[in-house]
């Protein structure tokens, strides 16, 4: 079957990240999908045979704008951190970082302060690239375009127009895993302490100028001479975002600027050096050992982990102001496939292609099997209806009407589908809500992906008025 005839099939194979069982899965066009989750642009990379099979836009950069294309610019977010990672190991190789020595005695500019949590057992830099280091701050807000940045030390301390609080630890290294920005963020200040160099120079001349990767560069703020090529964010309404997109001085944790395509050769470039390629940016030992789960869980040095056996997957997900995305391929097979969307609908458009790539290329099962749904008091799904707040003042409105727990939306219900009496998965983006109660009252709702919780919203209302 030719490229084109294999493009043809994932613009048109989408369907819902979610099935429940014993109904027939319905299929959705790429633009269907679009339009349904207001996303503007979107880009898509398919890896086949080891190679860029094919890549494409569609839709526009910024709403009634230019035409987004394959090398369109994108903020890649979170994956960031997977494509940052292989810098990392690449010092750890020169000698420059030791990976399970105490990440204080190989910082200069800033340490984490000491604790109960870590007087037995430091924190190393194999735990912060796994998130096993019990560190705080999952994620970071950005900064509206034209911000003055603070630095890195600045965001690590929590001072100097940091819009986040200081980073410190809250369990045991190596206890739990917990996503964590903040861990990232001293890792990017290690990589800085060690070489004596920017970090973005440093990420340049060991991974991205050697993959290829010519469009990428962790500018920020964005270099005046590629605003011209970057797609702008938008909400979940495809509203534009205030100046285009917010900036980011957390450079590994969410700066990098990429496109589908360059995604894509870092994806080819890790599965050849885990195949046995030599002259890559790190060994193949190291990367193998990069996309191995880290104490079986669903992170190895840097990337995502996902699927097992055969069917291992790697990469990462990206979520920042305005923009949503994923990169990700098979460990074992020359496949995998891109996604970089411009507006926070993203999320649920990109879980749908990827069902889409992994039923036309072969990645196998891919999301959770259809699920059977349990039956749920309707006074306590009453009782969780409610607006609750998480973090960034990040909003979240459950109702309750019809029997049915939803979250609003411009296009109709987002169902919240119940495994429990306390157990719910959102019907879009797969993730897991776990309420928390105590007695009849909603102390916390906790969002979990991959058995990891990412973020936690409190109640502000509960008991919203049925069907409002």
């Amino acid at each position: 079957m030719t490229a084109a005839a294999r493009r043809d099939r994932v613009e048109h194979g989408l369907r819902s990240a979610l099935q429940i069982k014993g109904r027939e899965p319905e299929t959705f066009t790429l633009a269907e999908r679009m339009e349904r989750y207001h996303v503007p642009g979107v880009a898509l990379a398919a890896i086949d045979d080891g190679e860029v099979s094919w890549a494409g836009g569609y839709g526009v950069a910024v709403a009634g704008g230019a035409l987004v294309h394959a090398t369109t610019l994108f903020q890649a977010a979170s994956i960031s951190k997977a494509v940052s990672a292989v810098a990392v190991l690449a010092l750890v190789e020169h000698g420059a970082i030791d990976l399970d020595a105490d990440v204080n005695s190989q910082l200069r500019s800033w340490q984490l302060p000491a604790s109960e949590y870590t007087a037995e057992q430091p924190v190393t830099v194999s735990h912060l690239l796994s998130h096993r280091a019990g560190t705080t701050v999952p994620g970071f807000p950005g900064y509206p375009a034209g911000t003055v940045l603070p630095s890195a030390v600045d965001v690590l301390s929590g001072v100097n127009g940091a819009s986040t609080p200081a980073v410190e630890s809250f369990a045991r290294p190596g206890t739990v895993t917990q996503y964590s920005g903040g861990g990232s963020t001293i890792v990017q200040q290690l990589v800085t302490d060690v070489t004596g160099r920017p970090f973005a120079d440093v990420v340049h001349e060991l991974v991205l100028r050697p993959l290829g990767m010519v469009d990428s560069a962790f500018d920020q703020p964005l270099a005046h001479s590629r605003t011209h090529r970057a797609a702008s964010g938008h909400d979940g309404e495809g509203r534009p975002t205030l100046g285009g997109h917010h900036d980011y001085a957390e450079l590994q944790a969410a700066g990098l600027w990429t496109t589908v395509v360059d995604l894509a050769r870092w994806l080819i470039a890790v599965q050849g050096m885990v195949r046995g390629d030599t002259g890559g940016p790190i060994s193949p030992q190291t990367a193998l050992m990069m996309v191995t789960p880290v104490d079986g869980g669903p992170f190895g040095l840097g990337p995502e982990i996902a699927g097992s056996g055969g069917d291992a997957r790697f990469g990462h997900t990206g979520s920042n102001e305005g923009f949503r995305g994923f990169a990700e391929a098979l460990v074992d097979r020359p496949v995998g496939g891109v996604v970089l969307a411009n507006a926070e609908g993203g999320n649920s458009l990109m879980g749908e292609v990827r069902l889409a790539f992994a039923a036309e290329y072969g990645w196998g099962e891919v999301g959770a099997p259809p699920i059977e749904l349990a039956e749920v008091d309707p006074t306590v799904l009453r009782s969780y209806a409610g607006r609750y707040v998480g973090p960034f003042d990040r909003p979240l409105r459950l109702v309750f009407d019809d029997g049915e727990l939803f979250s609003p939306t411009s296009y109709g219900r987002r169902r919240m589908l119940p495994l429990g009496p306390t157990t719910f998965l959102d019907e879009e983006t797969g993730a897991t809500l776990e309420v928390h109660v105590d007695g009849q009252h909603v102390i916390r709702i906790g969002v979990e992906v991959g058995g990891s919780e990412l973020m936690s919203f409190d109640p502000v209302t509960t008991n919203e008025a049925e069907g409002q």
